[in-house]
């Protein structure tokens, strides 16, 4: 086989094996470049959204709800955002209510009162006041411990 020359003057390759080469090179670069762009954000460690809450144990008989990630991948790292629906905003919506008096229903809705309660409490927290629930949020704020066997809430305590 005679080498032919490729799209680049002065290379002895034989063109079937540039594209080869050019491809893995392309897509080398794709993948750089999209979690380049991932790692970058500030965002970045809560960057999947809340899809439900788990039960954390607190103490002999005691337990905490808070949001939580399961799909695709399994983590406390993650928000909540206004327009949310599911478990994952009824554990906020308890904090806000039971741990801070914030005067809202638990019914799963991130609605504009949940908005406002939650910006309320980030601003008393000393947390960026901007509605959106992450792991900043999840750490400062304190989470209402229920009893394993009664479901009683039991005060509140930290994450």
């Amino acid at each position: 086989m005679t080498p032919s020359r490729g799209p680049s003057r002065g290379t002895n390759m034989p063109r079937s094996r540039m594209r080869p080469v050019k491809s893995v090179g392309l897509v080398a670069a794709m993948v750089v470049g999209l979690l380049g762009g991932v790692a970058a954000t500030p965002s970045a460690a809560a960057s999947w959204e809340c899809d439900q809450s788990i039960t954390v144990p607190k103490g002999d008989a005691y337990l905490i709800h808070v949001p939580f990630e399961f799909e695709p991948i399994y983590t406390g790292d993650c928000f909540v955002r206004h327009g949310a629906r599911g478990g994952e905003v009824s554990a906020i919506q308890r904090s806000l209510r039971y741990c801070y008096g914030r005067d809202i229903v638990v019914d799963g809705v991130f609605g504009d009162k949940t908005l406002a309660a939650l910006k309320n409490v980030q601003s008393r927290i000393g947390v960026a006041s901007d509605g959106v629930y992450g792991p900043r949020t999840r750490d400062a704020m304190s989470w209402p411990r229920y009893h394993e066997s009664t479901g009683q809430i039991y005060g509140c305590v930290r994450w």
